[in-house]
């Protein structure tokens, strides 16, 4: 059995060099391993820390309320040291109706102007629904004026006037532009002219776009009037 040797450690160089360096000489630097330290904060209990408050407690002084008629008065007091000054009497009458002062000599041209005209009480004008309407008939035998400017309902509160009706001369159905199915009609008759913004078809695209409304309305024939009991023998010959 071969004899066993025993490994010697040699001392590394950079070890040398932090014994000989004068910085690892204080005596709070600690050099020894992180793993022998104790945890931060152990022992905290026995050796607790007095805390100095940021502010102390001072009661804070009791505000006086602000009386804003002493400070008018003091403004009133810099502004007019002597004393308010009297008001000057108005030499002119006011008018009753306007309120407003009467200068003119004779009450005739004050009673004429605009600012009194104005303010004169005026009459209701009466309302320009037709009379014979059989709704408004209806809804006068029940008490409604329709001259009093009061709403429908008990408290008033309801509409004003009503809808006005507006005649439909056309058989497009609801939703559909007026002036978009005007223009497509105008391309398949061939009297279509070159709006802005739109691209005018040649006579192969009329020609296709009139296959494709024929086959649509073929197609709302069929759905509309054709029979099922035919359709089922003849087929599309139908």
């Amino acid at each position: 059995m071969p004899p066993t040797t025993t490994p010697t450690v040699t001392p590394r160089h950079d070890e040398e060099l932090e014994e000989d360096d004068p910085r690892y000489d204080d005596a709070d630097v600690s050099t020894a391993p992180f793993t022998s330290h104790t945890a931060y904060g152990r022992g905290l209990w026995k050796n607790p820390i007095a805390f100095v408050p940021a502010a102390s407690e001072s009661k804070a002084a009791p505000l006086t309320p602000v009386d804003g008629q002493s400070i008018a008065q003091k403004y009133l007091a810099i502004m007019f040291p002597n004393g308010q000054p009297a008001p000057a009497p108005d030499t002119y009458p006011l008018c009753g109706i306007c309120g407003e002062p009467v200068k003119e000599s004779d009450h005739r041209i004050h009673f004429l102007s605009a600012v009194h005209q104005a303010a004169l009480p005026r009459a209701p004008i009466p309302s320009a629904i037709d009379r014979t309407r059989m709704g408004l008939k209806y809804m006068q035998s029940y008490g409604w004026d329709v001259d009093a400017r009061v709403g429908l309902g008990a408290q008033g509160e309801g509409m004003l006037f009503p809808l006005v009706p507006k005649e439909k001369r056309d058989k497009l159905g609801l939703g559909i532009d007026k002036k978009a199915e005007e223009r497509r009609k105008k391309v398949i008759n061939g009297r279509a002219g070159a709006q802005p913004g739109e691209i005018k078809l040649d006579a192969g695209k009329i020609q296709k776009l009139v296959k494709v409304e024929k086959k649509k309305h073929d197609k709302l024939q069929r759905m509309f009037y054709g029979n099922d009991e035919v359709e089922k023998y003849l087929g599309g010959l139908g």
